[in-house]
């Protein structure tokens, strides 16, 4: 099977410069969540269609695998798989067309589709689902309870735009129909757009077999074409993630107050207070307390029986097993032993005002409030930091010392 995702528009009821199928969800394009269950599905190298900043959207599907195919002008859905057709010449299967603003289809509906698609002999099929609220949406037009056309809302009659079931835009075609049928569709229409949509009633009377199939889940047919939109799409995939993890026995105090990005590991028992937001590429251990109010970002490691509590932001870091950072820390660029104590206030100042410099902290540390340490710095098992001091490089400190003051000093023995 060949795909051909259609990231050429603009989008612009999104109201923004960025190209509406790179705008973020979880800090990742919503394209990428398009390429990521096509490839679930098992399709390698789908075709892209680019247009509106056309590079920008050819880079990113570039590091899926994508082939771009540039659209100069968007003269609508029709037009834009025309594009794609010298680069299907040698395709055998059929050619799945997605729109790169529905990232909620999963891979296993797509699966389902295919299915139905190969039993139903069809040459074309379409996904559809109902909408409580269709407004925007090309609509189901069936006749005698056939599939027989989708009609465009502005095109459509006061009956037609009634109808709750509506296209998804995406379809399943035998390849050679599909360029036949566009070869014979016209721009008379509202717009004035060569519409994809209009080759299910060429097809239709040209004795074709064409089928809808509804999805079970209206929630995966949400497209994208408004910021109110993207905010629903994202609130989705939250819900699904947070669902995901509760399944494996993790706690969620409120999950509606809650942000999980795909992508995170979190270990059973672990309790998620709420306004927590967790990024990509986090993973948390077994029995944990994670919150309220803390955010954990890419490239972070938490083991198992740790606490990180109010205002903590940990950003690259790894702490070992039964860690305590309850309040108002920043933990960047870090590695922290087993059993380690961070006392509010603490800060790991990462930056050098070149690069990120890593901060070392010990097995059993105690790290007393205000602490800063200012990176490179290396804490070895047992040492302790007095309140407010600020740690430097080149510092010497050893095993079981305590270090106080602006730049810290080991206090001897005596005098502690």
């Amino acid at each position: 099977m060949e795909a051909i995702v259609l990231a050429a528009g603009k989008g612009t009821r999104m109201c923004s410069e960025l190209p509406k199928v790179l705008h973020p969800v979880f800090g990742k394009p919503v394209l990428g969540y398009v390429l990521d269950s096509l490839a679930g599905a098992g399709v390698k190298n789908p075709y892209v269609v680019v247009g509106y900043k056309a590079e920008a959207v050819r880079s990113f599907s570039k590091s899926y695998g994508a082939v771009p195919v540039l659209q100069r002008e968007q003269k609508g859905t029709g037009h834009a798989v025309m594009m794609a057709q010298a680069a299907l010449k040698n395709a055998q299967g059929p050619v799945l067309i997605w729109p790169g603003d529905m990232p909620l289809v999963k891979p296993e509906t797509l699966r389902e589709f295919c299915a139905a698609h190969k039993k139903s002999r069809a040459h074309v099929s379409v996904l559809s689902c109902d909408q409580e609220d269709p407004s925007g949406y090309g609509r189901i037009v069936r006749e005698e309870n056939h599939f027989a056309a989708i009609r465009e809302e502005l095109d459509a009659t006061p009956e037609e735009r009634a109808i709750r079931e509506v296209n998804t835009g995406i379809y399943l075609f035998d390849k050679k129909v599909l360029f036949e049928a566009l070869s014979r569709i016209g721009r008379d229409n509202q717009k004035g757009e060569y519409y994809l949509t209009d080759t299910i009633e060429i097809l239709r009377r040209g004795g074709y077999c064409v089928e809808a199939f509804l999805l079970a889940s209206a929630e995966e047919g949400q497209g994208i074409n408004s910021q109110k939109d993207l905010a629903t799409v994202t609130k989705k995939i939250n819900e699904r993630e947070i669902a995901r993890h509760q399944d494996k026995g993790v706690t969620f105090m409120a999950p509606e107050q809650t942000f999980v990005a795909p992508g995170v590991k979190i270990g059973k028992g672990t309790t998620i207070y709420p306004w927590c937001f967790i990024k990509s590429g986090v993973e948390i251990g077994a029995n944990c307390e994670i919150g309220p109010f803390a955010k954990l970002r890419r490239g972070t490691v938490i083991g198992d029986g740790s606490v990180i509590g109010s205002f903590v932001e940990v950003n690259r870091s790894r702490l070992g097993k039964n860690v305590s950072a309850k309040h108002l820390t920043y933990l960047g660029d870090a590695v922290i032993g087993d059993g380690a104590n961070i006392g509010a206030g603490t800060i790991t100042a990462n930056f050098d005002g070149k690069k990120k410099q890593q901060t070392m902290i010990g097995k059993n540390v105690r790290v007393g409030s205000n602490t800063v340490f200012v990176a490179p710095v290396r804490i070895p098992d047992g040492a302790r930091t007095g309140a407010g001091a600020v740690v430097i490089p080149k510092i010497k400190i050893k095993k079981g010392d305590v270090v106080v003051g602006v730049p810290a000093r080991p206090i001897p023995k005596k005098k502690r």
